[in-house]
């Protein structure tokens, strides 16, 4: 562990020595918001998303090695009144160097480590390698191999994936497949979570899953241009409706029979409709849009205990501010949304535990709060989200608050989150 970071403070000593001498540097100059560059995503803070690397960066890398400095501070508050999660509170830092160096005009080999610590802790509380190999064909196809990009990227809904385990599960290793065109943007994925050595009595876990958005009919496509600026390459104006697909499927299980514990695998779906309407102001690079987005998820469970799965509806309202200033490579968000949740005997191994059912805890033999024994296996739920987010030539800064109201049990779950995150690209040689 210290080997790590005496060469991550020897390779940064050695960058600012070469930046007195040399000032190029390689500098994503593409706005890092994602509904800026036409992603239709479903968790609001933008800046918690890694954005794969493009072609263009491909061929600029080509026979180039540079070292990429992820730096994140954070702060999150869960405040849960409702008796199915406990709140907790974490304050802490993320530091991932990488180096990487472009083999070719279409593949990248990225070496480096993830180190999370929280505040409170006298060590680490995890420090893992990296490593990944990078390819990309064509311009609508990328394959990864090894550290994948994960967590929020994967673009699913909080009912589904908790964004929250962005700072305790970040990083996931295995296997990739992204594309990108017009009409179709997909994620597929594998990550091995646990790895069953042969013959050990021990479970083997990993998940897959796939997320897809096709975009069905569009009208009245505008594109606008300030200051030479062609704005249309990174936001699509006008009218959307876009087919969100989501599957993810998470295995706990193995071939060793000694252990006293089920195999278990747990699945959930999501299909729905968005439609998206998105218009620029005259005067100023700024954009506005509202997105209506009608959702049905599903889930259903696989072992040796009778379940027969759940299901819900989730219709959700939102309107979203994006400024971008061109010149000075910075840009402003602001987005709100409200919903309503319906979920019966819902349940999802990696979904906010703010959406689950009581039955869940008993079909997964989760030990339940007392207080859980009159809650109901059917949730009403209001939900709200506000988040703000800020970025200034490479610095980010977000703040979100969520907020979810319990129909039935007359609660509030309160959700505070406070981010800042730095990334910039050195070139080595």
């Amino acid at each position: 562990m210290k080997h790590l970071f005496i060469l991550t403070l020897a390779l940064l000593t050695g960058i600012a020595s070469t930046q007195a001498q040399d000032t190029t540097r390689v500098t994503p100059r593409h706005p890092h918001h994602p509904s800026a560059l036409g992603i239709s995503s479903d968790n609001s803070m933008h800046l918690l998303y890694d954005l794969p690397v493009t072609n263009r960066e491909l061929i600029q890398g080509c026979r180039h090695l540079t070292l990429d400095i992820d730096a994140a501070g954070f702060f999150f508050d869960a405040e849960y009144a409702t008796p199915f999660a406990k709140g907790f509170s974490v304050a802490g830092f993320r530091l991932s160097p990488a180096l990487a160096y472009g083999i070719n005009e279409r593949a990248q080999l990225r070496v480096g480590f993830n180190a999370t610590a929280f505040a409170g802790l006298d060590s680490l509380y995890r420090l893992r390698p990296t490593f990944s190999l990078i390819y990309a064909p064509t311009k609508w196809l990328t394959l990864v191999a090894g550290t994948i990009y994960g967590s929020n990227t994967h673009q699913l809904a909080p009912a589904v994936y908790d964004p929250a385990r962005w700072i305790y599960d970040y990083q996931e290793d295995g296997l990739q497949i992204l594309t990108k065109t017009k009409i179709w943007q997909s994620d597929t994925w594998l990550d091995w979570t646990h790895y069953l050595t042969p013959w050990t009595a021990d479970q083997e876990r990993f998940t897959m899953g796939t997320s897809h958005i096709f975009r069905i009919a569009k009208f009245n496509i505008e594109k606008e241009v300030w200051n030479g600026c062609d704005l249309d390459k990174y936001n699509q104006l006008g009218w959307q409706f876009n087919l969100p697909v989501h599957f993810i499927a998470s295995h706990r299980g193995g071939e060793v029979k000694t252990i006293d514990t089920n195999t278990v695998t747990t699945f959930n779906e999501r299909v729905g409709l968005q439609i998206k309407y998105s218009f620029s102001n005259t005067f100023t690079p700024s954009f506005h849009s509202f997105k209506l987005d009608a959702s049905l998820y599903n889930y259903h469970l696989e072992d040796n205990t009778p379940d027969h799965g759940g299901k819900a509806f989730y219709p959700t309202l939102s309107y979203e501010w994006l400024h971008w200033s061109q010149y000075h490579l910075s840009h402003f968000s602001l987005r709100a949304t409200a919903g309503f949740w319906h979920g019966d005997h819902y349940f999802s191994a990696f979904g906010s535990p703010l959406f689950w059912s009581a039955n869940a805890y008993s079909a997964l033999h989760i030990p339940a709060s007392p207080s859980l024994a009159n809650a109901t296996d059917i949730r009403n739920i209001l939900t709200f989200t506000l988040s703000a987010e800020h970025e200034f030539k490479g610095l980010n800064l977000g703040l979100q608050v969520d907020a979810l109201y319990d129909l039935d049990l007359r609660k509030t779950d309160l959700l505070f989150g406070f981010y800042m995150r730095f990334k910039e690209k050195f070139l080595l040689f």
